[in-house]
């Protein structure tokens, strides 16, 4: 009987990926840029940290990294505002997602996902909110932080263009017959940062040198 609510909990993540996959690939044009970069083990504690520009970005890329991952599921902030109304929360939450305080340090969040990151895939969007512009924005300091003290197995930049389109910022229902793109970057050496002392000043090297990155993809 234990091995009920796992899976069941398995169950329902095989519906979410499939109607994700159905709404991305299925409907929409999906083309994935250096899918080679992204870790084959299926272990725990790689992170993932991509560009924000619609409120899919997770789903998008949680669908294209996680059948090398399976059955590990992946773990994504949203902003605690989401998780005021029970059905959504019980929703997003059901498919990994915890709250996050926007615009302040959320010391809570920071820990939580240091945390995670030991038996979990981590989603992240430095930036923080959604770029109205498609482009990039500057990284929270808190992600390096995050980083600086998680550090992770691997960190794998993510380069996203077009999501926009299939979910435009005020959209409910997701569009059809739209192109989108999205690239995996080499995994990140942070190893010189790993070196320096706690403080803010690392955290900000460490979540510029991961913007960067993004930028190049």
């Amino acid at each position: 009987m234990s091995s009920a609510p796992g899976f069941l909990i398995n169950c329902w993540h095989a519906i979410v990926l499939s109607f994700w996959l159905l709404i991305f690939k299925g409907l929409n044009r999906v083309k994935v840029i250096g899918s080679k970069n992204i870790p084959r083990k299926g272990e725990p504690g790689v992170m993932l940290l991509y560009n924000h520009i619609s409120a899919i970005d997770p789903f998008l890329v949680g669908v294209t990294a996680m059948p090398f991952f399976s059955p590990i599921w992946w773990r994504a902030p949203a902003k605690e505002e989401l998780f005021d109304f029970p059905i959504i929360r019980n929703i997003i939450a059901s498919w990994g997602a915890f709250p996050v305080s926007r615009g302040k340090r959320d010391l809570k969040a920071i820990t939580k996902m240091t945390a995670l990151l030991q038996n979990s895939v981590v989603l992240i969007a430095p930036e923080g909110t959604r770029s109205t512009t498609g482009q990039l924005q500057k990284g929270k300091s808190g992600v390096g932080k995050i980083i600086y003290d998680a550090r992770p197995k691997s960190i794998i930049p993510v380069r996203m263009r077009g999501v926009e389109r299939i979910l435009p910022k005020g959209s409910i229902f997701p569009r059809i017959g739209k192109t989108t793109e999205i690239t995996f970057g080499a995994p990140l050496d942070m190893n010189r940062f790993y070196a320096l002392p706690e403080s803010i000043e690392t955290s900000r090297k460490i979540v510029d040198a991961v913007m960067e990155a993004i930028g190049r993809l």
